[in-house]
């Protein structure tokens, strides 16, 4: 099996059996998940094992429920955990590269002489996908899966390799256009990212609420968050961009709140967007 794929499945592993810990987090990404229009359809990248989507209450919202992940084990356990195994209106779509290139990056490393093409691919494969997923949908969104995109890079070519800067910007953007178009016109887009951890913050844990706002923003002036997801440069792409800011009617940050992982916490943000 391809390194890369063994490394998610790894991930989603780790956090199996964090049920009882995604409690705060899962309500606020289903809090963000639960409106839509009446009927609607729901489709979220990177799903894993469900631990963040409260899937019953996600249902009462939705005609219907698209689940997308690239480890299709991890989509059926969370499922099942929650009592919904071949439930009429949740759908499952494993084994969905959502970067479109994990096969051709398996074989990147740190000396990889990267091409012009290949900078261009990070950026058009992740629509490959496309054909794979039934939308469009009424509300699309994505579940602190930019980061985990964004570290397939930094576990093949590495931080300093030459072209990393222009790869992650290019996996980010074709993310973000993505999103866009799995969306009907006037639908709701989420991105939730998660954009520091407590591994590299310590006190993370213990900043009560109120303050962590502005502990973010101060992790983020010292450059301690995780590579392609400042919360800043996201808005600002989605305004900047000539075809993210030509289809956005709307943006809306959220947060940041704390997502307890068990071993580590993160502190993460949403932008919601609307389609024009």
């Amino acid at each position: 099996m391809n390194s890369l794929i063994q490394r998610q499945i790894a991930f989603n592993l780790s956090s199996s059996n964090a049920w009882d810990a995604f409690s705060g987090h899962r309500s606020q990404v289903t809090s963000l998940l639960k409106h839509g229009w009446d009927p609607s359809r729901l489709c979220i990248l990177g799903a894993g094992n469900c631990n963040d989507l409260d899937l019953t209450t996600l249902i009462q919202s939705h005609q219907d429920i698209h689940l997308v992940d690239i480890d299709m084990d991890a989509l059926a356990q969370g499922v099942a955990k929650q009592n919904l195994v071949d439930h009429m209106y949740v759908h499952l779509h494993g084994g969905i590269d959502l970067t479109g290139m994990i096969d051709q990056m398996s074989h990147w490393s740190p000396n990889s002489a990267l091409t012009e093409t290949d900078i261009a691919d990070c950026l058009d494969a992740s629509t490959r996908c496309l054909e794979q997923i039934p939308g469009p949908f009424e509300v699309v969104a994505s579940t602190c899966l930019l980061s985990q995109l964004i570290k397939i890079v930094v576990d093949t070519i590495g931080e300093n390799h030459p072209q990393f800067v222009d790869v992650i910007q290019s996996i980010r953007l074709g993310h973000l256009r993505l999103l866009l178009q799995l969306m009907v016109p006037d639908g709701l887009g989420v991105l939730i990212t998660d954009v520091v951890s407590s591994d590299s913050y310590l006190p993370l844990a213990s900043v009560p609420d109120q303050n962590l706002s502005q502990v973010l923003v101060q992790l983020v002036r010292q450059g301690n968050f995780f590579h392609g997801v400042n919360p800043a440069a996201i808005v600002n792409l989605f305004r900047q961009d000539p075809v993210l800011s030509q289809q956005v009617a709307s943006l809306e940050p959220v947060g940041p709140w704390r997502w307890n992982f068990g071993p580590r916490h993160y502190a993460v943000i949403a932008v919601k967007f609307q389609k024009r």
